[in-house]
């Protein structure tokens, strides 16, 4: 209910009529109005400086959710499509280890992985003979993982747990930060278990990026990318990298994955159509993996094209630690 004030309290904050939302920390979010779906509103945070929605669900209901309730309920077909997409994984995966060998000042490869899934990147870093580890709060994904003989804990990121194998050469994260209540957190306590030097990898879904935007503003489609209380952030590669900025690190190297707006655009509209998204899907596999059997360096080309433009689904962004 409305105080005779105009607030009202939700998810442990306050949220004042509009678009102005104090935290239960006290932070105040405040900037304007992007795009609105039920009960959140898409906000350019002008204290964060970057999107996120409002309110912002409480950590307890979040932890709830990824580790009771995410594969299980939300994503039940996850493992399936995972095991029928293996080659297409493994291509990326040793891809991205080769972007991170590539930018190694040494020869040291303790990797530690946060969100870690069911375990197929660390599998592929294990095969390169890497040192790898990972948390994972999913019973689910953390019993998947355990087939492949992985060092992982069942639990969500945990600075002191993390230091007890001592610091690490760079830390990966895939698909994480656009989940949680507090990105700045997350990467400070990032900064605290790398090495003087240490790189970190950051993946994340790149939204609002110029094909979703012609989407948006020219052909009136609906922000599919906006998926509330899951997908609390909305970063892009600018974004995301004055973020890092803003946290000592330096961004030294980038790449972008397939734009699967291409498919909308060309007249496939996949969303709420999961067999076409299914698919649409297949199409991008097929491309992506006839290109990198032969010619790999191709394919790393295209994925560096798209980010230079800030296109593509997601962003690849290697960061270093400047502090």
């Amino acid at each position: 209910m409305w105080s005779k004030k105009g607030w009202k309290r939700h998810y442990g904050g306050i949220i004042i009529k509009g678009n102005i939302f104090i935290s239960k920390d006290g932070t105040k979010h405040y900037g304007g109005l992007i795009d609105k779906k039920g009960e959140f509103t898409v906000i350019n945070c002008e204290n964060c400086r970057f999107k996120h929605i409002i309110p912002i669900p409480e950590q307890e209901e979040l932890e709830k959710l990824y580790k009771d309730q995410f594969y299980s309920s939300k994503k039940p077909m996850y493992f399936k499509e995972m095991e029928e997409d293996k080659d297409w994984w493994e291509l990326h995966y040793n891809l991205y280890y080769d972007l991170i060998e590539k930018n190694l000042n040494s020869n040291a490869k303790k990797l530690l992985e946060i969100g870690s899934g069911p375990g197929f990147f660390l599998k592929v870093g294990k095969e390169r003979g890497w040192d790898v580890m990972g948390f994972e709060p999913s019973e689910l994904a953390y019993q998947y993982s355990n087939k492949f003989g992985l060092h992982v804990i069942n639990d969500f990121f945990n600075v002191k747990k993390a230091l007890e194998y001592g610091k690490f050469d760079i830390v990966y994260m895939n698909t994480v930060i656009e989940h949680v209540a507090d990105p700045k957190g997350l990467i400070e306590d990032v900064k605290s278990i790398l090495k003087k030097g240490g790189l970190f990898c950051i993946i994340a879904p790149n939204d609002y990026n110029p094909l979703q935007n012609t989407l948006r503003n020219n052909l009136n489609l609906e922000p599919y990318w906006v998926a509330p209380p899951q997908h609390i952030n909305y970063f892009n590669f600018q974004s995301m990298k004055k973020l890092l900025e803003d946290l000592d690190f330096t961004a030294i190297d980038s790449l972008a994955t397939f734009p699967m707006e291409f498919f909308i655009l060309s007249g496939k509209n996949y969303v709420n159509n999961g067999v076409l998204g299914r698919k649409c899907h297949y199409m991008r596999k097929n491309f992506e993996m006839n290109l990198g059997r032969h010619d790999k360096e191709l394919l790393f080309k295209f994925y560096n094209f798209l980010a230079e433009n800030e296109m593509g689904r997601e962003f690849v962004v290697i960061a270093k630690l400047t502090k």
